[in-house]
């Protein structure tokens, strides 16, 4: 298309072309911005294969195969001897619960019960002195009302009672110290036991449940004390002793802390070795869990040997990887889809799509869960966008792109890589057609099944369990309900900030009563029937060879719209006036009909119509010659050259099915409507007029088949006998004669 309009502009003599038709140049068609969004997304792809924060994901990348997998492969076998990783959650499963045994630990201090006895001792001294002295409260360690209840009882039964507060005390101070009395709360702890450090390097394990704390010293000695000792000596033998204990448990938060590290450290993180020269898996053996861990452990092993794991060779063999599936997209765009592969705008477009897809894909990995996020990856909704902003071609292209991008940087993962496949082709094609936004919707149910049956069937091939498939299931329904409402939103954005025109906008443009088109219909009546009839002719003709049908129903509306400027220079609008042709030069002439192309793209640049349909404008006549003003130029010339640039349209060619469909049956549509004595003289003007629109190569790029015009010009054909068919004569009824003029016939009808 490019080339075509820059050998246009240096041979035409319509400069205004130029001007009105949105002219390729500048940042859109700039070939170096191409290369470097090429250059750009295969970096950004590149990252994502290569660079990894989470530690563990590694481990996702090494093998495609998984447990039930049949070894398809070639045997492998350990090039050096290598030990055996273990799985990474099994082994944080293990310092999980080897954290939560590691006791907490306690120093002893072995003074702490000789230190209380004799404070007990100074506390019963004291008061066998207040005893005998009550006025002498030195060194009494109550209060008077801590004393109020003891100081009731009489000298000789304080003298019994405190004898035996003594007794008791130590018999219960040394059973205390006997099982421990910590310097913290005991439950705090949540352990059953508590491990004892004793010089000079031993270690005893306690009972948590035996050892005393400050808030459980008092219900103990509470218990102890019952029944062998009045009240009022009771509650002054608790006193005394809440006075006296010193914790002999000290709690150690370094030491504790270290028995913690060492509880993880004793975690063995490999499970066995395997030697030079076993074979780790052979070919057509079932690969198990234990079979898979040798295999992630030999690929770690392998890294683990090589002095820099992120080397230059290792980021450019992920750059080659990522390119070679980009250029699968880049490929398809360069041979099929030149439109797209030329505008740095729908490029950049898809990809976008591509690193977003791979962002996702990288995000799968990075974050740990025991969820399969891989099935939430948002193929499908990005494959529907791609079939309703491009074609659904490009859309299945796409998708088979970003179905190995995930596979890829996945690490090989056909399953998911077939199941996204899979959901994002059906996805694609289910808005194929769409007519309305509510239609998205409907794909719900879809790509749903699409990635049901896929989780199913493989999960079937390798016996996984039942949990593990419905959690698939279910991510994939969230992901089927998610991906339309992306898409809308996606759609959205796109139709504000870009020039796309998809086909649920062309809805607003499928209706004849568009400002255009009613002053069409008003200056230029003949056109507008022409329109109108184009637009059904046109319309059918895509259906039949499964190009766009809406497209190309609403360029034919448009197409003519520059034919306001001048109708009357045009034969279908010349009713009852004089043809103004008839005044001018042959060359003047085609300049008046060509221009009604240069006025459409004018009009429609005006009234703001979208580029897409402003196309079929200049493409539905392309670089066509106006036949009737050349031969007559060529037949006044009298034998001299006549250069048959001048009785050119300024183009493009049609650059599209839809558009060269428009070209194909504007001409069909304008012959119709020449006197025929026959059918058949109208099927030879077609395919005569066909057949010269394809030696001319106006037809050459618009990726129309030799098949599909033939069809579009039986269809054409089939179509217009329908409407041009002739109609017999039908007799009129003869006027009836007076009664008295003919009394044969009177006596006849008497008769």
């Amino acid at each position: 298309m490019a080339k075509a309009k820059r050998t246009i502009r240096r041979k035409s003599p319509y400069k205004e072309a130029a001007e009105y038709y949105k002219v390729e140049k500048g940042w859109r068609y700039s070939v170096k911005l191409k290369f470097l969004l090429f250059i750009l997304t295969a970096l950004f792809c590149s990252f994502f294969f290569s660079v990894h924060i989470n530690p563990h994901s590694g481990n996702i990348m090494q093998f495609a195969a998984k447990p039930g997998y049949v070894w398809t492969s070639q045997p492998i076998t350990a090039e050096f001897t290598f030990p055996v990783f273990r799985e990474m959650d099994n082994y944080l499963n293990d310092v999980k619960k080897a954290k939560e045994n590691s006791l907490p630990v306690f120093i002893y201090e072995a003074s702490a019960q000789e230190q209380s006895l004799k404070q007990l001792n100074l506390i019963i001294t004291a008061l066998q002195n207040y005893i005998l002295n009550p006025d002498d409260k030195i060194n009494i360690y109550f209060t008077s009302d801590e004393l109020k209840d003891f100081d009731g009882l009489s000298a000789s039964v304080k003298s019994k009672e405190l004898m035996l507060i003594n007794r008791l005390l130590k018999s219960f101070v040394n059973d205390v110290y006997r099982f421990g009395f910590a310097n913290i709360t005991v439950n705090s702890l949540e352990c059953n036991e508590v491990s004892l450090q004793l010089p000079p390097n031993y270690v005893k394990i306690y009972s948590s449940d035996l050892i005393t704390d400050s808030t459980t010293i008092n219900e103990k000695a509470s218990k102890f004390l019952d029944d062998n000792i009045t009240t009022a000596s009771k509650e002054l033998a608790i006193e005394i002793l809440s006075k006296i204990c010193i914790p002999n448990f000290i709690y150690s938060r370094s030491l504790t802390d270290q028995a913690i590290s060492l509880a993880e450290k004793s975690v063995p993180h490999t499970d066995g070795i395997i030697r030079k020269g076993d074979v780790i898996v052979s070919k057509g053996q079932v690969v198990t869990n234990e079979v898979l861990q040798k295999l992630k452990s030999y690929e770690r092993s392998k890294l683990l040997r090589s002095e820099n794991i992120y080397s230059f060779w290792y980021f450019l063999g992920s750059f080659g990887h990522a390119s070679i599936i980009y250029m699968v997209l880049l490929i398809y765009l360069y041979f099929i889809r030149k439109r797209i592969f030329y505008d740095n705008v729908q490029v950049l477009i898809l990809n976008v799509l591509l690193i977003l897809i791979a962002s996702l894909s990288w995000l799968s990995i990075e974050i740990t869960t025991t969820l399969p996020l891989e099935f939430f990856i948002l193929l499908p909704a990005l494959s529907m966008l791609s079939a309703i902003v491009f074609d659904s071609r490009t859309a299945f292209y796409v998708t088979v792109t970003m179905a190995l991008m995930i596979a890829g940087i996945r690490g090989n993962d056909y399953d998911l890589g077939i199941s996204m496949l899979f959901a994002g082709t059906l996805a694609a094609y289910t808005v194929r057609d769409i007519q309305s936004r509510t239609q998205i919707f409907k794909s719900i149910f879809y790509i749903f099944i699409a990635l049901a049956i896929s989780v199913v069937f493989i999960g079937l091939e390798h016996s996984a369990e039942i949990s593990v498939t419905l959690n698939k299931l279910m991510i994939s329904l969230v992901n089927a309900v998610f991906s339309p409402l992306v898409t809308f939103g996606l759609l959205f954005i796109l139709e504000r900030v870009s020039n796309i025109t998809t086909d649920l906008r062309l809805q607003e443009y499928d209706n004849l009563n568009h400002p255009i088109l009613l002053k069409l219909s008003e200056v230029a009546p003949g056109t507008y029937q022409h329109t109108a009839s184009l637009a059904q002719l046109a319309e059918r003709c895509a259906t039949v060879i499964n190009a766009n049908p809406l497209l190309t129903k609403v360029g034919a509306y448009f197409h003519d719209i520059g034919k306001i400027s001048k109708p009357e220079y045009f034969s279908e609008n010349q009713i009852d006036i004089d043809d103004k042709h008839k005044l001018l030069s042959p060359r003047k002439s085609a300049e008046a009909i060509i221009e009604h192309v240069l006025d459409g793209i004018k009009l429609a640049h005006e009234f703001k119509i979208p580029q897409r349909i402003i196309d079929f404008i200049p493409m539905h006549h392309g670089t066509s010659i106006v036949k009737h003003f050349y031969a007559l130029a060529v037949e006044q010339a009298h034998g001299e050259h006549v250069d048959d640039i001048y009785f050119r349209y300024p183009g493009p060619k049609p650059n599209s099915k839809e558009t060269g469909i428009l070209m194909i049956c504007d001409s069909c549509e304008a012959l119709s409507r020449l006197p025929y004595k026959t059918q058949d003289e109208l099927e030879k003007n077609i395919e005569k007029s066909v057949k010269d629109k394809i030696l001319d190569g106006q037809l050459n790029e618009s990726h129309l088949t030799l098949n599909e015009i033939e069809t579009i010009k039986d269809t054409c054909i089939k179509t217009l006998h329908g409407i041009s068919h002739p109609r017999p004569e039908y007799k009129e009824i003869p006027e009836e004669k007076p009664i008295n003029s003919a009394p044969e016939d009177d006596q006849g009808y008497n008769g």
